[in-house]
């Protein structure tokens, strides 16, 4: 992998970490792994702000995107550039996280702009800017010549970009023999294989796994686990492949979509990347569906889409399965809760079930009925 052969990109962090002061600079932490994302970010989090309760007027967070009650965005790199200006109040530092950046949809002069505010960070020495961003958010490329506008530009402007790759079997063992022996128990090499093997390579999973068999193992006065506790104890764990959401809404398929919508949720998949990925499903299907009606081929809808051969089969067989009248209500939906996601305090998990439950055929069936009784 290219990736292998780079500087080991995460020193810079590590050093960060262990010097006095404050970190300064701009880091993104990326990448598959969200266990070690998430680890990070909780070091760099007592870093800079060491005391929680004091540090509510040095920990400032922004949402990558962000409208008045009129409607009008407020650019993010203007914000981000408001945040800098003043100096800490009870830090030595201050630290100005950034959510949903969503760096790949950026124009060019959005990403240009911000990365002009990136550039003067050197003036701020007391500023810290850290972004975490879900592998969906910002693709992990680990092909330098490959990689996008997006990345080049920001590793260009001074940011530190740090993906965590899944992990191998032959890392995660031994950080999970370090996991048993803090808890007091002991855990043979196989008992370990046994457990990847199991309950998979996410960190987040074993972790979860490994503290419920703990908890097990210690309620029955035992200080060794063994493979059968394993196999008793830990559950299978499932995942989500590829394209896991669009296939399920083409296919009209509620108890996958849920399971899959379930399983990015426990991996903290962050709620509008879920919505992302559903509203671009649900909006492919409608505009294929409200195409074919308005009588346009095949061929037509290819190249006024910019869908190839094989994704517009898979969206005209998507498209039998709904009425015209589902996708156009669900299409507005999903407009509806973009904007919610976007303007509202409402749980965003809440706004993407609530998509979930307007997609099943069980739904339509029991809405078509009430509008007859009308």
């Amino acid at each position: 992998m290219a990736y292998n052969k780079e500087p080991d990109r995460l020193a810079p962090l590590k050093d960060a970490l262990k010097a006095s002061g404050t970190p300064g600079g701009a880091w993104l932490l990326c990448g598959p792994e969200s266990y070690l994302s998430e680890y990070y970010r909780s070091l760099m989090r007592k870093k800079v702000i060491p005391d929680p309760d004091m540090g509510f007027f040095d920990h400032v967070r922004l949402n990558g995107s962000e409208k008045s009650s009129d409607g009008d965005e407020f650019p993010l790199a203007a914000r981000l550039s408001s945040a800098m200006e003043g100096l800490p109040v009870m830090n030595e530092g201050k630290l100005i996280e950034i959510a949903e950046p969503a760096f790949p949809d950026m124009k060019a002069a959005e990403l240009k702009e911000f990365c002009e505010v990136l550039e003067t960070l050197e003036d701020y020495p007391y500023v810290t800017v850290l972004i975490l961003c879900a592998e969906e958010e910002f693709p992990t490329d680990y092909n330098a010549q490959t990689r996008g506008t997006a990345w080049k530009a920001l590793e260009k402007a001074g940011m530190h970009i740090i993906p965590f790759p899944m992990q191998t079997k032959a890392k995660l063992a031994p950080w999970c023999a370090k996991h048993f022996a803090s808890e007091g128990i002991r855990a043979a090499q196989d008992v370990i294989d046994a457990m990847i093997d199991r309950v998979g390579f996410s960190m987040t999973a074993l972790s979860c796994e490994m503290q419920k068999l703990c908890a097990y193992l210690h309620a029955n006065h035992r200080d060794m686990a063994s493979r059968d506790d394993v196999a008793s104890v830990c559950c299978s764990t499932d995942t989500a492949g590829d394209f896991a959401v669009s296939n399920a809404v083409r296919e009209r398929d509620i108890g996958t979509l849920t399971r899959v919508y379930t399983i990015l949720k426990n991996e903290k998949t962050e709620a509008m990347t879920l919505f992302f990925q559903i509203s671009a499903a649900i909006n492919e299907l409608w505009r294929v569906k409200q195409g074919l009606a308005d009588g346009y081929s095949k061929e037509d809808l290819m190249r006024m889409l910019g869908i190839k051969e094989y994704p517009m089969k898979l969206a005209m067989q998507g498209c039998a399965k709904y009425p015209l009248d589902t996708l156009t209500r669900l299409t507005a939906l999903c407009a509806e809760t973009d904007l919610l996601l976007k303007s509202t305090p409402v749980d965003g998990y809440v706004l993407v079930e609530r998509i979930l439950c307007a997609m099943s055929a069980r739904y339509e069936s029991q809405l078509t009925v009430k509008e007859n009784i009308r």
